[in-house]
């Protein structure tokens, strides 16, 4: 496999440079030919991962980014128990004004956090999203919210 170097170097500049990342040197960085950039290493939240997928698309020469391989290990003080990041989530979807329905349900296993259920538009499932996806806790993140 050929390894573009330019791309790679790119990306670990635009991660160093986005000041939501707190330590860009743990992420390591391999891109290919065609590229596609794949990302490994650690962060301290899921923010920070989405982060940096969010720099790496935005990179001149990037056709694909995989960021599966990121793990968020959050220091000790910011670990929440799955009944805290839970209840955590249903206040913060009930309070949003922008999601009306009342079927969307939450499960929290192991700092796994997914929404279930359905929503009436695509804009309620994304607020639904982003409205979880920064808690503090939160290691991982899965939305199978069905619109009808």
């Amino acid at each position: 496999m050929f390894i573009d170097t330019q791309i790679q170097q790119d990306v670990q500049a635009a991660l160093r440079q986005d000041p939501r990342i707190k330590h860009p040197e743990l992420i390591a960085v391999s891109a290919d030919e065609i590229g596609t950039v794949v990302l490994r290493g650690a962060v301290e939240s899921l923010p920070q991962r989405l982060a940096a997928a969010h720099d790496v698309r935005h990179v001149e020469g990037v056709f694909d980014v995989i960021a599966d391989d990121v793990k968020v290990h959050p220091p000790v003080a910011h670990r929440r128990a799955d009944d805290e990041i839970r209840a955590a989530a249903l206040q913060r979807l009930t309070a949003d004004t922008r999601i009306r329905s009342t079927h969307i349900h939450v499960n929290v296993s192991h700092g796994h956090l997914t929404l279930t259920g359905y929503a009436r538009h695509e804009a309620e499932s994304a607020a639904a999203f982003e409205d979880v996806t920064s808690l503090t806790g939160v290691l991982e993140l899965t939305n199978r919210i069905e619109i009808r």
